[in-house]
């Protein structure tokens, strides 16, 4: 009965430089119920009967009601912002959420962090002034954060344009986050933001006061064979690698790796490209992975989904579930020790949809192995069409990963 008792217990009861933080989901195929119970239930396990900003995630399979459980969340938790999105899957610390109806909430309260969410419409239209309209609207909000977060409509948004974009008039600022996604089926992704739910938009969160934040990168691509110069390009097509046909270079490279069927390699294999300048180390360095988009055996060609600099050096890799546990699991036990002192208050992890149980087999393996390591914190996340996490103060879009951020008090 007393645990009851503090349990809900409003939030001005408790010494205002906690923070107070909750996560509840609901299965629920009624979109209405779904919303309303993992609001009730992230409150209760909050200890708070209101709160000031909630995180909504959504699975596709409620997107016709998004709007109506959007305003029945902010209803029932009071709160000053809604963020959110919809995505293929949801998760929280407790289970992965994908390929069926699943809600996911967080709410947050605490009058030491200062915050500001708003929205940027038209990304299709001009990226460049998006990005340049998110940071004129943070710097309306008066105060200095320590991160940005972002969920966008990867059908519209074009990552380094924006960014240019928002570093045109902010100064470097740490963009985290992830791209919106749906189930397949739709090609039409949703973003959460107040009372406003719509589509070829990012909706955003900037998050400081007294607090700090830490973010890992789990990577789940396996670089093989020798880094490879690229000798002859022309944007996104690589026509030569060390001199030699590139379509040459990947046929000779795919037979180190456990790939039966040749026509698969467009959905198993990927160029890993570099984050620094003069890079040629893919195994202890940061990279990112990029998809190989096409091949002509003619031409001795490939054609990869971003621009290719002459000069660079670049790896083949593929998608490793083993390879995937431990990077994560070295990833967890880095963060944990940067983490300290501090115990970490709540958490984000965006988890690319090429993960989960389209990489396991099997459900829950990242949420548990985050349990593992920081047991009884409250994560929100989804599976996401891209993730978003700085390099070497260098904002990137990153895929096939998954991008933890926790938030301490100071």
């Amino acid at each position: 009965m007393n645990t009851f008792i503090l349990l809900r217990k409003p939030a001005s009861y408790y010494n205002a430089s906690m923070i107070r933080a909750g996560t509840a989901y609901s299965k629920s195929k009624d979109p209405l119920k779904a919303a309303v119970d993992a609001a009730q239930q992230a409150l209760a396990k909050a200890g708070l009967d209101h709160c000031r900003t909630v995180f909504l995630m959504a699975t596709a399979e409620h997107r016709r009601h998004y709007p109506q459980m959007a305003q029945e969340v902010r209803r029932i938790t009071r709160a000053d912002h809604l963020v959110g999105t919809g995505a293929y899957g949801v998760l929280t610390e407790s289970a992965e959420l994908e390929k069926q109806h699943g809600v996911a909430v967080l709410v947050l309260h605490s009058d030491e962090i200062e915050c500001s969410s708003f929205s940027v419409t038209d990304l299709q239209e001009n990226n460049f002034k998006a990005g340049e309209k998110a940071a004129a609207l943070l710097a309306k909000s008066g105060f200095y954060p320590s991160s940005l977060m972002l969920f966008a409509d990867p059908f519209s948004f074009q990552n380094h344009v924006f960014f240019d974009g928002f570093e045109s008039i902010s100064h470097y600022l740490p963009i985290l986050g992830g791209l919106s996604s749906e189930n397949g089926k739709e090609e039409k992704t949703f973003q959460f933001s107040g009372s406003r739910v719509g589509f070829d938009s990012v909706s955003a969160f900037a998050m400081g006061g007294k607090i700090r934040t830490e973010t890992g990168l789990a990577r789940s691509c396996h670089p093989f064979g020798d880094p490879m110069r690229i000798t002859r390009a022309e944007g996104n097509l690589i026509y030569e690698m060390e001199g030699r046909p590139a379509y040459d270079m990947l046929l000779e490279s795919i037979s180190q790796v456990p790939i039966s069927d040749t026509e698969q390699i467009l959905h198993q294999v990927f160029l890993g490209i570099p984050v620094r300048s003069f890079q040629t180390d893919f195994t202890n360095s940061p990279y990112l992975i990029r998809n190989i988009m096409g091949i002509n055996p003619k031409k001795g060609l490939l054609t990869c989904i971003a621009p290719i600099e002459e000069g660079e050096f670049v790896t083949f890799a593929f998608q490793d579930p083993e390879f995937a546990k431990q990077n994560l699991r070295e990833m967890l036990e880095e963060l944990r020790f940067r983490m300290l002192p501090n115990k970490p208050a709540f958490g984000f992890y965006f988890n690319s949809c090429a993960r989960g149980r389209n990489l396991y087999k099997q459900p829950d393996v990242d949420t548990q192995m985050i349990r593992e390591f920081f047991p009884e914190v409250p994560v929100i996340g989804f599976s996401s069409y891209g993730e978003l996490a700085p390099v070497d103060f260098v904002n990137h879009l990153h895929q096939y990963s998954g991008v933890l951020t926790l938030v301490a008090e100071t």
